[in-house]
């Protein structure tokens, strides 16, 4: 096999050689491209989900951290001296949330309801609410079209 090749190369002009040197140079490029841009991209996918795994280590620690830091006394027993409904209104303001409904059901409940949140925010601040000692009896979150969200809850201080 060998001896047919170095006769098929001895045949050919020098002109000849040349070209076929070149094209053999350009098959080589192609084939290596073609393996080595998949690779490549395998090799960035690995980095983004790996910037992407960290990033959420980072959330859910500042979670577990949040949740380990339960206050001596509830914040929803101390709400006895303002209605729940105006903290409520207050404690949604104060992240830039407005609360589109927002009534108080006798001593210590309140249905709220917000037209239009972002969901990371909407979640983080009832997980503060149950943080605080209030508990959510009842929640409907519905998504909408531009990537916000509706929410209707109905919350009563702990221990009631």
């Amino acid at each position: 096999m060998m001896e047919r090749v170095q006769n098929w190369w001895a045949g050919l002009s020098q002109r000849e050689r040349w070209l076929v040197g070149i094209a053999g140079v350009l098959a080589l490029g192609v084939l290596l491209w073609a393996l080595g841009r998949p690779a490549y991209a395998a090799f960035a996918d690995l980095e983004n989900r790996h910037a992407a795994a960290i990033e959420r280590e980072g959330r859910v620690k500042a979670k577990v951290q949040l949740l380990a830091q339960r206050p001596a006394k509830s914040v929803a027993a101390a709400v006895d001296a303002v209605a729940i409904d105006q903290y409520l209104a207050q404690s949604a303001g104060e992240i830039g949330l407005t609360l589109d409904r927002n009534e108080a059901r006798g001593s210590g409940q309140a249905t709220i309801a917000i037209a239009t949140a972002k969901a990371p925010v909407l979640t983080d601040w009832l997980a503060s609410l149950e943080g605080q000692g209030f508990v959510v009896d009842q929640l409907t979150i519905t998504p909408a079209a531009d990537g916000t969200v509706g929410m209707t809850a109905e919350l009563r201080k702990g221990g009631q």
